[in-house]
């Protein structure tokens, strides 16, 4: 929804895209960082990484695994299939995940992950921040999103009357707890770093800080 002047109106299609695309512009950039600092990536894919080093399964069957099981929460605590919903943000998983490839792969081509330590925390962090943006704006235009993000949205207001901080860190400690329960059993751990702590304490209170700041007269759907 776009509100102005207290009126509320749907989007334009125009406007519906070029949202997206800043969305998934701050995401992907953000993500991109992240891998290419290796200073901590955040707790999902974290827990993917730790769970593909121990099984040598690809990072990407857990990544879909983990978005197809959020896919199918969501589909629980609303008590409705929809199926352009479901099959949109399953799509937004493997976008998304060429998009972060691609970026990633940008960042190390010119030396990101070659920087002194400081500068690489950093830009992680900035990379962190750049995602909570992300999410920020493709929560608030509900059309196109990851799963992981839209089973956030949906909690955050369903259960925790609008607070983003709460619902975003009770997401992020499923994949904590995965990377604790890998760790505990193998001894082994990946991925994990200061970064992640970061996303795990912060995240939250960054879309909270973009929903009013980002393109302040995007405004959540009334209806989940």
């Amino acid at each position: 929804m776009y509100e102005k002047d207290g009126e509320k109106r749907e989007l334009t299609i125009a406007e519906v895209i070029g949202f997206l695309m800043i969305g998934l512009l701050l995401n992907a950039i953000g993500n991109g960082l992240t891998v290419a600092t290796n200073m901590g990536s955040a707790p999902w894919t974290a827990a993917a990484a730790n769970l593909s080093n121990v099984t040598t399964l690809p990072i990407d069957v857990f990544l879909f695994s983990f978005g197809l099981f959020a896919a199918l929460a969501v589909v629980i605590i609303l008590r409705h299939f929809d199926a352009g919903r479901f099959f949109r943000n399953l799509a937004f998983v493997f976008i998304f995940s060429v998009v972060i490839g691609a970026t990633a792969r940008g960042f190390k081509t010119i030396g990101v992950g070659e920087l002194n330590y400081w500068l690489r925390l950093l830009l992680d962090i900035f990379g962190i921040t750049m995602i909570g943006m992300g999410i920020s704006v493709t929560q608030r235009l509900a059309k196109f999103i990851h799963p992981l993000d839209d089973l956030t949205n949906v909690t955050r207001f369903k259960y925790f009357h609008g607070n983003v901080v709460v619902a975003q860190t009770l997401n992020f400690a499923i994949p904590m707890t995965i990377s604790l329960v890998v760790w505990l059993v193998t001894g082994k751990l990946v991925a994990i770093n200061i970064g992640t702590f970061f996303s795990f304490f912060c995240q939250g209170m960054v879309i909270s800080r973009a929903d009013h700041f980002l393109i302040p007269h995007l405004k959540h759907r009334s209806s989940l």
